[in-house]
């Protein structure tokens, strides 16, 4: 944090007494040019800093970090569109694994049309992953999406109307309405179960915690489809619970409904994403010889395998339009705003520094972010 300019450095990063003890857990990041960003959160703004610009990151380049299409609009208040781009899978991720799950049934022998039903969608991350390896031999269709979230409502349904969206509670939801709707069993059923209760910032709770169970919720709906082959992601945090054995609970909740199953933990630079996260994968079939996990297409440093270099944050966002700095909020304006340590809130609860305020546009809509004006 210390290359900021001060009006960006928090008050909790001045170290005090005698032995200079304080300052925060998290600390401020300037993202590099060529190097991948490390987790993109919910919490954006209070985690990393534009490569060149003196200013924080705005979602719609938290998003591309997460490889959303540049049109790809989020809907909701600011906080809900953090919260979607942070628990997204990214976008490349998501792929890798599609394609992997596209030569299974290549190996089959089943092709043309493959039907998705889509669990806890949130954004849509991993369905768009599943969208983008289709192939002539392959076609990825997400035909069921659900997710108890009014966000996540809104944002697929303006981008992917035709995941055919319903807003519910696995835990209220039928999967014979899952069925009925589709008309037909799934040829794959995805989705990440919440990851709260087994992150290290949700304490990793696990089952302790009420979300942490929802994963039992959706084995039952698997039980009940019988698709061919089935996803499920969860944050690397999973496999280090120790208050449950979560990873043992998960096998043996698959084996009773007669699906073997593997999981590994893939990193997204591995494969083009720029952003070291790191996700827990399970896939479970009846058919396992046939499913491999994807083999890394990029590498930190150079190397004999003729895998890419790890694809750079600020290359990234220096391909999106400059963002766009709309009226100034004058003095006065921030004056009139409630002050907090030392900070204004200004729009959509947004906590920023005192001093000169303008106003960026994100989406290329009429949703804007507010910034220190440098």
């Amino acid at each position: 944090m210390g290359d900021l300019p001060s009006h960006l450095q928090h008050n909790s990063f001045v170290r005090t007494g005698s032995k200079k003890t304080g300052g925060p857990n998290m600390r401020l990041l300037r993202l590099e040019m060529d190097k991948p960003s490390l987790t993109i959160t919910s919490y954006i703004y209070n985690k990393f800093v534009h490569p060149i610009e003196n200013r924080y990151i705005t979602p719609r380049e938290a998003a591309c970090l997460q490889d959303f299409p540049i049109d790809y609009e989020f809907k909701g208040s600011l906080g809900q569109i953090h919260k979607q781009i942070g628990n997204a899978v990214p976008v490349k991720l998501g792929k890798a694994i599609a394609s992997e799950v596209a030569r299974y049934f290549e190996r089959l022998g089943v092709f043309g049309e493959i039907i998705i039903a889509s669990y806890f969608s949130g954004a849509g991350g991993l369905d768009l992953g599943f969208e983008q390896a289709s192939s002539e031999k392959i076609k990825f269709s997400t035909r069921f999406s659900m997710d108890i979230e009014r966000w996540a409502e809104l944002t697929v349904n303006d981008n992917r109307p035709q995941w055919n969206f319903h807003r519910a509670d696995i835990t209220q939801l039928a999967p014979s309405f899952v069925k009925e709707k589709l008309g037909k069993s799934p040829h794959v059923v995805i989705g990440g179960p919440p990851c709260q209760p087994f992150s290290v910032a949700g304490k990793q709770l696990a089952t302790k915690d009420p979300l942490g169970t929802l994963y039992r919720d959706y084995i039952k709906h698997i039980e009940f489809l019988q698709p061919e082959i089935i996803i499920m992601e969860n944050v690397y945090g999973m496999a280090q619970v120790k208050s449950a054995n979560m990873i043992g609970e998960i096998y043996q909740s698959f084996r009773n409904i007669g699906y073997d199953v593997t999981h590994k933990e893939l990193l997204a630079a591995d494969y083009g994403t720029p952003q070291k996260r790191r996700r827990l994968f399970f896939v479970a079939t009846k058919k396992l010889s046939y499913f491999h996990f994807p083999e890394p297409t990029h590498c930190e440093h150079d190397n004999l395998l003729g895998l890419f270099l790890y694809v750079g944050a600020g290359n990234v966002l220096m391909q999106l339009p400059k963002a766009r700095i709309k009226n100034g909020v004058d003095k006065a304006s921030a004056a009139d705003a409630p002050e907090i340590d030392g900070t204004v809130i200004i729009k959509n609860g947004a906590h920023l520094p005192i001093g000169e305020f303008v106003e960026v546009d994100i989406t290329g809509s009429d949703t804007y972010d507010l910034f220190a004006k440098v």
